[in-house]
């Protein structure tokens, strides 16, 4: 095999003081690390003490936007917006109800964890307030029908005689006839004689259920009657709901899990009505609890990668350098880092949110890249070095530069992001690149007086022998421009799946159709699979209309929330409406004098009335022989003389004694009729106007504020995770209330602000980078030659993901940033080793294998997330997984061989300046930097290693 060239220490403006700062860490190694160590302890208090979480999708907003304060505003108008919902599941009413009821008498005992418990609306109250109601004009009908029947109710039940009865309507169409009864009309005394026959009819021939003669009055009397308590069912009775809302315990403001102790009670409590009534399902959802499960679930998910993490972290260090010391100092030093990382937090922000949260796992991976570099070239020189503080402080001129460089672009990539007006992005900018910076530094000034302490008094033939990786890559590198053409068709035909084509047809071949890299918004899918809370939520979206998710508006007063209620009603978008201010009637202070009169003249009624004589059959025939008679020529006459006929035709045929008996039955029913009306109207005759505390407080407080002001919930029509619909929605509603706000404006807000945010921390990290790229190499062609491997290895990923149907999400679109700072990095570290070379380019063993642990180990650190049940973790640790390897395998490969191919006719070493004419050479201006006083042999390997000045052997 042949020798491996010997770097030349690069000349940069890093290397003084960096030199400088290890020569005094190797000076003082113990009072340095006591200082780190201390610093970490002191970040743990403060952190344990002090660090807050803030788990609320509300907090990842900008408090500052439009849109947040209008949520501000309803959340101190109202209270808490979210309900907690209780499901209960049978095969018919009477199995929820009971269920209902007894889950909302136990709910209401625990005052301490739960409030505005509701699962029916109690309308007693409301009920004895009825005629309000009313209009006016049914009210003056309802005193008309009074005046008609006063003389019944006031004692003479006698007028309800069927042959009475019948001789009265004769008298009135006698009398219209004349003129006598002025606005009277025959035809509406007509239609009365019909429905006496037609009652008559089916009490006297074959028995039949009791039809009552009296009018349909024009006011809802039954429906007013019935009103009780209105359960909140769904699906015909078979779906039953418990709403309520968690107490905001002050102590549990701060809780990564908040509402824990409230909603763990809740599944205690449905656990014994399961057990109770097995005959029924009771589930919970609600965002209270969906957010709770997405904690929870979360949480556990991030202990469990940061632990894998970090073992196979350990284990790929380990198992590429051959030893167990070394990468347990590394480890140590990564942990400091990450312990000045909370301390870091603390102070700068005070809070970690569900995003920032994340940061543990992805600091693992990273955090410990800067040590591997130092550590693969430290093992490289201690073989040929007298001392291991000069192969320190010789390993830290080599890679120190682009390890800083490295970590500040990294830094620079996350920083960017706090410029973006979402928070939550905002934030775990802020955190990443302190966290990196710091990892960095405890990697760079604390790992070596580490290495010293361990090493100082071993000899160098001790050291370790890492993993070779230039046996393997070297038969790729043979023909590098093949390995180009071959990677870049590769990349091609990956990246055509970006925009999708539909159809793709080649003569001869099935029609092809590639996907295209989408967007998924739904919040939903980024739940662990499984979970009750989030399946009864898509249930309660696409089954029932009692979702979660809805607008709020908020009106002044009725007037205006009754005028906007009818603009939304209006609207193509809008599904439904819900308030309450409807309940309460208009004109209250004209109504109430007539229903003072009314209740008055009901004062007195009996409880039961009594038995009405029955006429002889043939008084009763000849009663309505003479009504037939009259009702020639009448409007809608002849149907009735039809009618009568045949009445008097079942007289005829109906024995006496039968006769008697029926048409008794049939008078007792139409006086106890008439009586049982009499006493509804009196029931629902209460004068005092309908108020607000006829209702209860659990509904009263979720549709009228502290201010009295009164609150609409507007329905969408379709999904609301449908874009283009929710967009529709969405400007509908803001048409009618431009300062409306709700859980989906938030969520279709949010959404938008999360996209515009990822584009705008990748454009703004990306030319941070390019910034610090060209601060270090002063060069545009080595900026753009670092910025290669990242570009297509952005590619690679997107058209993996097109694919492979995984599109974006929330979630994981973070990977933008993100990757950015990732992805720069092999690149900086080869062109850093590129430019201590001349002569055709030659990839070091050391940056190989340096590069590939760092790579696996960051795949290591965010593929431990794809072991969590929280879907959205999942897909952010899935997608970094892939990225890092698309990068990896585009520094590792693709970039040696263009940095190979483009030098292959660059001489070994040169004694003059470089030659412009040429487009190898044009990149020897920013690439070849001898070091001063070594000669191009020695540099490159054309000698042996143990003949290089300033390299002894050990």
């Amino acid at each position: 095999m042949p020798e491996e060239r010997t770097p030349a220490t690069e000349e940069s403006m890093l290397s003084k003081p960096l030199e400088r700062a290890t020569r005094f860490g190797l000076r003082h190694p113990v009072p340095v690390i006591a200082v780190a160590v201390a610093a970490a302890a002191v970040a743990v208090f403060l952190s344990t003490t002090r660090l807050g979480f803030r788990t609320s999708r509300l907090d990842l907003l900008n408090p500052n936007c439009q849109y947040n304060q209008l949520w501000l505003e309803y959340i101190n108008e109202f209270g808490d917006a979210d309900d907690v919902v209780i499901v209960v599941e049978g095969e018919n009413r009477d199995q929820v109800v009971p269920v209902l009821e007894e889950l909302s008498a136990a709910l209401a005992q625990e005052g301490r964890l739960f409030r505005a418990v509701l699962h029916g609306v109690d309308l007693t109250r409301i009920r004895s307030k009825g005629l309000h109601y009313l209009e006016a004009s049914d009210l003056l009908a309802v005193e008309g029908f009074l005046d008609k029947t006063q003389p019944v109710y006031g004692g003479d039940w006698g007028q309800l005689s069927a042959g009475t009865m019948a001789e009265g309507l004769c008298q009135r169409l006698a009398a219209e006839e004349k003129g006598l009864l002025p606005g009277a009309s025959p035809a509406a005394t007509a239609v009365e004689l019909g429905r006496l026959s037609d009652s008559l009819l089916r009490s006297l021939g074959r028995p039949q259920p009791y039809q009552s003669p009296w009018p349909d009055m024009p006011w809802s009397v039954a429906m007013l009657s019935e009103l009780n308590t209105e359960y909140l069912l769904a699906n015909q009775g078979r779906m039953g709901f418990v709403l309520l809302r968690l107490v905001d315990e002050d102590q549990d403001k701060d809780s990564f899990t908040r509402g824990s102790e409230g909603i763990d009670a809740l599944r205690r409590l449905i656990g014994y009505a399961r057990e109770k009534h097995p005959e029924v399902a009771i589930g919970l959802t609600g965002l209270p609890v969906m957010e709770n499960d997405e904690m929870r679930s979360s949480q556990a998910d991030m202990n469990k990668a940061n632990f894998l993490a970090l073992l196979g972290v350990a284990l790929m260090f380990i198992a590429g350098f051959g030893c167990v010391r070394h990468p347990l100092l590394t480890i140590a030093c990564l942990a400091l880092g990450m312990a000045w990382t909370m301390g870091f937090v603390t102070l700068a922000v005070g809070h970690l949110n569900i995003l920032s949260a994340a940061f543990g796992a992805i600091m693992i991976g990273l955090g410990i890249d800067y040590g591997v570099h130092l550590v693969a070239r430290y093992f490289q020189l201690r073989r040929s070095s007298a001392s291991a503080q000069e192969a320190i402080l010789e390993a830290m001129r080599n890679v120190g530069p682009g390890t800083i460089t490295a970590a500040v672009s990294s830094g620079i990539a996350f920083a960017t992001a706090m410029f973006t007006e979402f928070t939550g992005i905002a934030e775990l900018g802020i955190i990443t690149a302190g966290s990196v910076i710091l990892c960095c530094i405890a990697e760079m000034f604390v790992l070596p007086p580490m290495i010293l302490l361990m090493d100082r008094n071993r000899p160098s033939v001790s050291v370790p022998e890492p993993l070779d990786m230039l046996p393997w890559l070297r038969p790729l590198f043979a023909w590098p421009r093949l390995l180009i053409v071959t990677s870049l068709v590769a990349t091609a035909c990956l990246a055509v799946a970006i925009p999708g084509v539909p159809e793709l047809r080649i003569p001869g071949l099935p029609t092809l159709t590639i996907p295209r890299l989408t967007y998924d918004h739904n919040l939903l899918h980024l739940q662990a699979d499984g979970l009750e809370s989030v399946k009864l939520e898509q249930r309660l979206l696409t089954e029932t209309d009692q979702s979660v998710w809805f607008a709020l508006s908020i009106a002044d007063d009725r007037r205006e929330l009754l005028a906007r209620k009818a603009r939304f009603l209006a609207l193509d978008s809008v599904q439904r409406v819900e308030e309450i201010a409807s309940l309460f009637p208009t004109d209250s202070d004209a109504k109430t004098p007539i229903i003072e009169r009314i209740r008055t003249r009901l004062a007195h009624l009996p409880e039961r009335p009594p038995r009405i004589p029955v006429p002889p059959p043939d008084q009763l025939g000849e009663t309505l022989a003479r009504a037939q008679a009259m009702l020639a020529g009448t409007t809608g006459g002849l149907q009735v003389q039809r009618q009568l006929e045949l009445v008097r035709d079942v007289l005829r045929r109906l024995p006496e004694r039968e006769y008697f008996e029926r048409l008794d039955q049939f008078q007792h029913h139409i006086a106890g009729d008439l009586l049982s009306r009499l006493h509804i109207l009196r029931n629902i005759a209460n004068p005092e106007p309908p108020k607000l505390t006829d209702l209860p407080e659990s509904l009263v407080t979720r549709f009228v504020g502290r201010d009295g002001k009164f609150l609409l919930k507007i329905y969408a029509r379709g999904s609301i995770w449908d874009m283009e619909a929710m967009d529709r929605f969405v400007q509908d509603v803001r048409s009618v209330d431009p300062r409306a706000t709700g859980n989906p404006l938030q969520t279709y807000e949010a959404s938008r602000q999360m996209q515009r945010s990822y584009q705008q921390a990748a454009l703004y990290a990306l030319a941070g980078i390019v910034t610090a790229l060209f601060l270090d190499f002063l060069s545009v062609r080595l900026v753009l030659l670092a910025l290669v491997p990242l570009a297509l290895g952005m590619t690679q990923l997107f058209g993996i993901m097109s694919w492979m149907n995984m599109p974006l999400s929330p979630a994981n679109m973070i990977v933008l940033p993100l990757l950015l700072g990732l992805g720069v990095d092999n690149g900086v570290h080869m062109l850093h080793d590129f430019r201590r070379q001349t002569g055709p380019y030659r990839l070091n063993s050391s940056i190989a294998m340096a590069m590939l642990l760092c790579s696996l180990t960051t795949m290591a650190g965010f593929g431990s997330l794809m072991i969590a049940e929280h879907r959205g973790l999942q897909s952010f640790g899935r997608v970094m997984t892939i990225g890092v390897g698309c990068c990896m395998f585009t520094s590792m490969v693709m970039l040696p061989a263009f940095l190979s191919w483009i030098t292959r006719n660059r001489p070994a070493a040169e004694a003059g300046p470089p030659s412009q004419t040429e487009w190898p050479n044009s990149f020897r201006r920013d690439a070849e930097h001898s070091h001063p006083g070594t000669s191009g042999r020695a540099m490159h390997g054309m000698i042996p290693r143990r003949q290089a000045p300033g390299l002894r052997r050990g």
